[in-house]
């Protein structure tokens, strides 16, 4: 089978290649899943560059690449469950191949008609639900999403106003897509009006401050957005792509019942548990829906690799409006 690989730490840019080899078999527990499709993540490439803490490492030679994607059960190993023919999503290891034997507990199993494009995108949808619930914001309040042009941030938005949240979207460039259509309220172009963050946020809020940031930015635009909170305000932080520090005083944090939070994926180092499994059937149930979009900035197969890992990690990471995605299957009924 085919499979991108590689033998050594580095860029992936540089270290990648296609190759031939050989088709795994399902040992015990595991399950084996001929890929459909599978995301171009920045979180692929950590892997890649070995930046993960363990035991989230590669293991030479040839680690194929690849975290997240969506397949069908081929065959069953001795004692997995899942029935051959089941559609899942995959969190786990070697996705950028045709094949890939899987624990089966590092699968979701996903409704036969789901749209395979959306499932390919689960990781960024359980962590969309996610922040949305951490950031404890009710319908009328107002909470600032940055990197706004990512296809985390764009699942954000979906999420946010069908709780009634208002939403200001904040980029550093004009976005191909139309925010305002994904749930953003209001869309700050920081390349135009970075300087006035806080008169525009006064302006927006009437005064009354954001209720919640989900960040995934840093650097100095977390700091005036932190000094323009409401009281009791929460700061959910997924992401750093800025890399400048930010500066606040105690005084902006406890003087105004602030709570910053971190967000790491939750099955980044364990697999769904059986009592998450209604949470998830929400989130499903919500991605099933039409006009919940999944957006794909970029569709490629494997031979076109490097093109695929050049569009997604040379460019400004959360400028993409939406996921670059191998279509490995049979791409016949993958479009949503």
């Amino acid at each position: 089978m085919q499979a991108i690989v590689f033998d050594r730490v580095g860029l992936p840019t540089e270290v990648l290649e296609l190759r031939e080899v050989k088709k795994p078999a399902p040992a015990a527990g595991e399950v084996l899943v001929q890929l459909l499709n599978a995301p171009i993540n920045q979180g692929d490439f950590l892997f890649i560059r070995n930046l993960y803490p363990e035991p989230k490492r590669p293991a030479f030679p040839a680690q194929i690449a690849g975290n997240y994607g969506t397949g069908i059960v081929m065959e069953k190993g001795p004692g997995a469950n899942l029935a051959e023919g089941t559609l899942v999503a995959i969190n786990y290891y070697s996705t950028w191949a045709e094949y890939a034997a899987i624990p089966e507990e590092w699968l979701i199993p996903l409704p036969s008609g789901f749209p395979p494009e959306k499932a390919a995108q689960m990781m960024p949808m359980i962590t969309a639900w996610d922040v949305v619930e951490a950031s404890g914001a009710k319908a009328g309040n107002w909470i600032a999403v940055t990197a706004a042009n990512s296809a985390n941030a764009l699942m954000i938005m979906q999420l946010a106003i069908r709780k009634g949240i208002r939403v200001i979207a904040l980029v550093r460039k004009q976005p191909r897509l139309n925010l305002i259509s994904f749930g953003a309220e209001v869309v700050i172009d920081l390349s135009l009006d970075g300087a006035n963050i806080p008169s525009r946020i006064r302006e927006i809020t009437a005064g009354k401050g954001i209720s919640a940031i989900v960040d995934a930015v840093g650097g100095p635009l977390l700091a005036d957005l932190i000094r323009n909170t409401s009281f009791g305000a929460r700061i959910i932080m997924y992401g750093g792509l800025s890399d400048q520090r930010f500066e606040l005083h105690n005084n902006d944090i406890y003087l105004n019942g602030l709570t910053i939070m971190p967000y790491i994926y939750r099955h980044f180092f364990t697999p769904p548990a059986k009592e998450e499994n209604t949470t998830l059937r929400k989130i499903i149930e919500v991605a099933s829906d039409p006009s919940f979009i999944a957006p794909v900035s970029g569709r490629y197969t494997l031979d076109q690799y490097q093109a695929a890992v050049k569009a997604s990690f040379s460019s400004t990471p959360g400028s993409s409006s939406g996921k670059g995605l191998f279509i490995i299957g049979s791409p016949e009924g993958q479009r949503q």
